[in-house]
């Protein structure tokens, strides 16, 4: 789950600049993470009207001491949040 701790941390930077450093601005930083696309360890991503990430899925094959992407199994992924009132 580390992955998903370093990318709330990216995300809530780019929220916080948006609201000009001010951590009371809370309109602003969820406004500015909603806009946000950040560099994560797996692959750029943004965010859907749900909060949840927008991402591309990767398969790779991992053989010995080689970790090769094979190919973009699914561009753009984004989970259908059924029944998320946001």
């Amino acid at each position: 789950y580390a992955v998903q701790g370093y990318d709330a941390a990216q995300m809530y930077e780019a929220g916080l600049k948006a609201a000009g450093g001010d951590p009371e601005k809370q309109e602003e930083i969820i406004k500015g993470m909603e806009s946000a696309k950040i560099d994560s360890p797996r692959g750029a991503f943004t965010l859907s009207k749900a909060h949840n990430p927008v991402q591309d899925i990767y398969m790779r094959q991992v053989k010995g001491d080689q970790n090769v992407m094979l190919e973009v199994v699914s561009k753009g992924l984004e989970d259908p949040a059924r029944g998320c009132k946001m």
